[in-house]
């Protein structure tokens, strides 16, 4: 008799204790993820920013070249536009066969002179990427930045 009710006991605590690991690495993880894409996304103003600052400012580098450089420097990749969304540099692509970027959500908020965050799919990666945005004199200055970092924590294991 008593062995019966230490093995329903058991079984019960079992069961709990199972339910709560769930519960628990659940909320864990749905934490740990958002506060990974806070971060990103805080850190990617803050370079976007410095970009648009360097596009204003630096006179002894062509457009290309800091597009290039900027890009490399933050791990994403940079874009500049003009106010009519005409493509003016990318440190990824050449700029003349790039379709126009001014109805894109992040460069229309930056060419109302604003920053723009905007988290979608690359159509060409299938992966998604988050773009900020931020405006310049003469247009907008663009990081897009892979989100795979986020995405690899809802793979499962194994």
């Amino acid at each position: 008799m008593r062995s019966r009710i230490f093995v329903k006991l058991m079984v019960v605590f079992l069961l709990v204790i199972g339910v709560t690991a769930i519960t628990l690495q659940m909320t864990v993880h749905g934490v740990w993820k958002r506060t990974l894409r806070e971060q990103i996304e805080r850190n990617l103003k803050q370079k976007t920013l410095m970009f648009a600052y360097r596009v204003e400012a630096d006179r002894q580098h062509s457009l290309a070249d800091i597009t290039a450089q900027e890009g490399q420097a933050a791990g994403a990749r940079a874009t500049v536009i003009d106010p009519t969304g005409k493509v003016l540099a990318d440190s990824e692509a050449d700029p003349s066969t790039m379709e126009n970027h001014a109805h894109r959500r992040e460069f229309v908020s930056a060419l109302a002179g604003e920053v723009g965050v905007e988290e979608r799919k690359s159509q060409t990666l299938s992966i998604p990427f988050l773009y900020v945005a931020a405006p310049v004199s003469g247009g907008a200055v663009r990081l897009a930045y892979p989100l795979t970092e986020i995405e690899i924590t809802d793979r499962p294991l194994g």
